[in-house]
């Protein structure tokens, strides 16, 4: 299917120099000429591409029913997809992959089994054309470097170009079969191939296109079509700014979890040259020499176990960790088996008021209540201290108001896709600020920083109760309450573990990510922050939300998930050279498959603590091997 073609597009010597203009594309023209116009009139230029007046767009290919796929965030939502054309079109800027979807104005959702044909209603949050807008796609091939091809044993094939600059596009999927056909015609364009490395990666090469290029030449032609951009605005721009934390809370944490890629990168790449400034002038060296800590070495670890996920806990086998007055014993044990399978979603309710803390393991049923009526006491007073600030007082009170606006701003666009938080004046949207609110009365030293509102939406969804959603956000933020402190200290600390510990688990994507000054892992940085909510749906979010709160095997466990991650992803971003890293990793939310990471997490796990002799004492203080203590915030 993959085999090359030999296209001539040129034709014989005898031919007139005007008959080798008609058969060269007219987008090998355009390139040409675009270079010419320093030097020609724009009436000459004018004549010579009125030639190709009649190929300013062709549709060389074209493919209907091929679909893009609605995300849900439900699994009792069955996945749509947006049925769309698939073509190839020249023109005179260059060959592009184009896919829109066939009805624009009221798009048709086609159920998974194609039983039926759903309309949909106004979404939540975004108007159906918003969503539409980020779906389709027109990208020139010479922007390409690879798509995924995958043609799977159940479900229907499908494909995923990626840019030369590691932007992913909208996967699309075969429906009614052309995929061969698509292919084969886009071989007409470029010199496919596939990796040596990835089964399912086909690259792009530029043989073809240089080939074409030359051809031009034979008009005296000068081939020299690319430039690339070298700005950097934002590096010059805050040389002058004092604090790196200050800069990282107001600029880049908001572009980060914004999905803004570019900007997320330049100011990323900022913060990177402040911090590296700042380290220099404190005499910090980018090592664990000084620190005392070994250098991590080539290390021959054991064959990876194989693991599997298993069924989760019911409410039936719950109840038999149960004393009679309410108490839980043997707390470790039912801790494994929520680790190993997470848990109906029936015991959520139950089971994570005391993952969080809420109620205490040891109390019988009837202490934990008391204990509950105290807190709710505590809540209505907190809430009661900032309900009652007048807009006097708020205009006096700088720090409290502009976390209000903060807090206002992030709950309008937080989940709003979700049922829970969707349409307008929803009440549980009022309970999701009251909360955050209330919050910066119970802390506020911390007070609120984007991104927190990630962490109370599904303790909403699942517990709804204020006052339980309340305590249970107390109790996950003083897990990752430092991930949102000022100095990002924890945040970098756990960016370096990361590090460390892909070093020993895969020292060939390592070194690669240090030949290109990636090493200091800030392409992960959303992961850390927000504990991988934008990565998974919702659904997914809280399986591995209940998994991480076991602190089992290890508190540290959501670094395993990274390095997991990032090991399955390796000959993916060696061989498509993705730098900067930021644009495919964005790409790879709600791409990730988190059965497989999960058992791939826990087998690097386990293959390291089968080698903790011969592991620096670092890596063993991460993982808690030994006699080691924890020593990353989780």
């Amino acid at each position: 299917m993959m085999g090359n073609k030999t296209i001539n597009y040129w034709g014989c010597r005898e031919q007139s120099w005007f008959d080798q203009l008609l058969m060269i594309p007219a987008y090998l023209v355009y390139r040409h000429y675009q270079k010419k116009k320093g030097v020609m009139t724009m009436e000459a230029l004018d004549d010579v591409t009125s030639v190709h007046s009649s190929f300013i767009t062709r549709e060389a290919f074209t493919l209907q029913g091929v679909a893009a796929k609605r995300v849900v965030e439900s699994e009792e939502t069955e996945d749509c997809y947006i049925s769309g054309k698939l073509s190839l079109l020249e023109k005179p800027c260059g060959v592009m992959i184009e896919w829109v979807p066939m009805e624009e104005d009221g798009w048709v959702l086609a159920a998974e089994d194609d039983s039926e044909n759903l309309s949909t209603s106004s979404d939540s949050g975004e108007s159906r054309r918003d969503y539409i807008n980020k779906l389709k796609f027109s990208v020139d091939i010479k922007d390409l470097r690879s798509f995924q091809c995958v043609e799977p044993k159940k479900g229907y094939p499908w494909v995923r170009f990626i840019g030369k600059d590691g932007s992913g596009y909208t996967p699309l999927y075969f429906r009614q079969g052309g995929i061969s056909s698509f292919t084969d015609n886009l071989q007409r364009y470029a010199t496919l191939k596939r990796s040596a490395r990835e089964a399912n990666l086909v690259l792009f090469t530029d043989e073809r296109l240089e080939a074409l290029e030359q051809s031009v030449s034979i008009l005296d032609l000068n081939s020299d079509f690319f430039s690339r951009m070298m700005a950097q605005p934002y590096a010059t721009a805050m040389t002058g700014l004092g604090k790196v934390a200050t800069f990282v809370q107001e600029q880049v944490i908001p572009s980060i979890l914004e999905s803004d890629a570019v900007s997320a990168e330049e100011k990323i790449r900022a913060m990177r040259e402040l911090r590296e400034k700042e380290d220099e002038a404190a005499g910090i060296l980018r090592s664990h020499d000084d620190a005392g800590f070994e250098l991590i070495t080539h290390l021959e670890l054991p064959e990876r176990p194989e693991f599997t996920r298993e069924q989760p806990l019911t409410e039936a086998l719950w109840q038999k960790y149960k004393m009679p007055n309410g108490s839980i014993r043997d707390v470790h044990s039912l801790k494994v088996l929520i680790f190993r399978g997470g848990l109906d979603p029936s015991l959520r309710k139950e089971a994570w008021k005391y993952l969080l803390g809420v109620y205490d393991w040891k109390k019988s049923s009837a202490q934990n209540e008391t204990i509950h009526k105290t807190l709710s006491e505590d809540y209505y007073r907190m809430k009661l201290q900032w309900k009652t600030i007048s807009k006097d007082q708020e205009s006096r009170f700088s720090e409290f108001a502009a976390r209000k606006a903060l807090i206002d701003k992030d709950v309008s666009r937080t989940d709003r896709t979700h049922a829970f938080f969707g349409g307008c004046n929803n009440g549980n949207l009022v309970l999701l600020n009251d909360i955050l609110m209330t919050y910066c009365m119970y802390n506020f030293d911390l007070g609120y920083v984007q991104g927190m509102s990630d962490f109370l939406s599904p303790l909403l969804v699942v517990l709804q109760n204020e006052v339980h959603a309340f305590w249970a956000f107390v109790g996950l933020l003083k897990r990752v309450h430092r991930n949102f402190e000022l100095d990002q200290s924890a945040i970098k600390k756990q960016l370096m573990d990361l590090r460390d510990l892909l070093m020993v688990v895969n020292p060939r994507l390592a070194n690669y990510l240090e030949s290109h000054n990636s090493d200091d892992m800030y392409f992960c940085f959303r992961w850390v922050l927000v504990v991988f909510k934008r990565e998974f749906c919702f659904d997914d979010i809280m399986r591995l939300w209940e998994v991480l709160w076991t602190d089992l095997p290890c508190s540290n466990f959501h670094l395993l998930i990274c390095v997991a991650i990032l090991d399955q992803q390796m000959n993916f971003i060696i061989e498509n050279k993705f730098f900067p890293l930021f644009q495919h990793v964005n790409d790879l939310s709600m791409h990730i498959d988190l059965n497989d990471t999960l058992t791939s997490a826990e087998a690097i796990f386990h293959q390291l603590a089968a080698s903790q002799d011969k592991l620096p004492i670092h890596v063993c203080k991460i993982l808690s091997l030994g006699d080691s203590s924890d020593s990353s915030e989780g």
